[in-house]
């Protein structure tokens, strides 16, 4: 009756740990400073204030305010707006053996532009490469060359903003032209797209351009 009573321990002990591991919650807060500018303390406080839904934002280090706006452990993704015009989500990703997170930092100034990272449950960095993005995967298939060119030339520089999937093992790359371009110029690309957004999904490990 002992030794099952500790096997039955020992296994709810081990689940338990990986819970934790595994917690969005505990992610965030256990995030570096190096790559969170927010202390832990009020990482803390600003779930707290989350759950309790008395105060929806607390000051940030840089004399500005953020805000957590979602915080889901059924999905383990996290959304953080970390300043006025910045924007972080955490998402926990399973690759069928060994979770692995990962980090989109977005600034919107006023086209926005991402920064995505991949970290082992220990917040050691890892490789998790993206396929290459380009002009070439928003302009459309079946315009005239000459349309081709000036669709490149109004797409120049390339601002991609990414948003993790809360559902799914996906994330999509939005095209930020409209926000940058004046709308003379918006009007004349717009016809000549054939989206605005493309969704990467994981899956066998690696990343993959759906279609």
């Amino acid at each position: 009756m002992a030794k099952h009573l500790f096997i039955f321990l020992f296994i709810v002990t081990t689940l338990s740990s990986v819970s934790a591991q595994t917690s969005v919650e505990k992610l965030f807060l256990s995030m570096p400073n190096d790559l969170l500018w927010i202390e832990q303390s009020q990482r803390s406080e600003i779930v707290a204030y989350y759950k309790d839904k008395k105060v929806d934002s607390i000051q940030n280090g840089m004399n500005g305010y953020c805000r957590l706006l979602d915080c889901d452990e059924t999905t383990g993704f996290l959304s953080l707006n970390s300043s006025a015009k910045g924007n972080m989500e955490l998402k926990i990703f399973n690759d069928g053996s060994n979770p692995f997170i990962g980090v989109i930092f977005s600034i919107c100034a006023p086209a926005c532009d991402s920064k995505i990272t991949f970290y082992s449950t220990d917040w050691k960095q890892i490789t998790a490469s993206l396929p290459d993005i380009s002009t070439n995967d928003f302009i459309s298939g079946t315009i005239s060359s000459e349309n081709r060119v000036l669709a490149n030339v109004l797409l120049t520089p390339l601002f991609i903003r990414y948003n993790f999937d809360k559902e799914t093992n996906s994330l999509i790359a939005t095209c930020n032209a409209e926000q940058f371009l004046s709308e003379n110029d918006w009007q004349q690309l717009k016809p000549l797209l054939q989206s605005t957004s493309i969704r990467l999904s994981y899956q066998n490990n690696r990343w993959i351009r759906q279609k």
